[in-house]
């Protein structure tokens, strides 16, 4: 007697179950990265207590280095560009000196999320001048902007 019996195939696994699982693992795994990197980003930052005298002496210190600054233009011993740079390094710590937050380190987006409307309007005013070829910008103007945001900084 003569059987003729074929034999199957190894047992296989359909491949749509595998991309299935694949994409849920890819998905799984973007969650978690972005979630993390989210939380890493806003960390709560404890604003300091500062007194109004000490106020005074922080306002008169970056007010004075205002006036250096424009002392530099009109004897031409720096240009535009450097004067916007400087001018902004300037607004910077003059808030991380009266907050704590550290935003000689941010970007103009970081500025803008940690809701300083004010001092985002500045710094987006020197980003172009700034960061141009040939920059171009009343820089007179963007000094007296900066120093009235300074007097009335509360």
């Amino acid at each position: 007697m003569q059987v003729s019996v074929n034999l199957q195939e190894p047992f296989s696994y359909s491949i749509y179950y595998i991309i299935i699982i694949l994409i849920i693992i890819f998905s799984i795994t973007l969650y978690f990265f972005f979630s993390k990197k989210k939380k890493e980003n806003k960390q709560i930052v404890k604003i300091k207590e500062i007194n109004q005298d000490d106020k005074k002496i922080i306002k008169n210190k970056y007010i004075d280095k205002l006036k250096e600054l424009e002392i530099k233009l009109d004897k031409n011993q720096i240009n535009v560009r450097k004067a916007y740079q400087e001018l902004s390094n300037i607004i910077r710590y003059f808030v991380y000196e009266l907050t704590n937050i550290k935003v000689q380190n941010y970007t103009l987006k970081e500025i803008q999320e940690i809701n300083m409307p004010i001092l985002y309007e500045l710094i987006k005013e020197y980003y172009v001048p700034e960061f141009a070829k040939k920059s171009l910008g009343d820089i007179k103007s963007s000094i007296e902007k900066t120093r009235k945001v300074i007097d009335k900084w509360n």
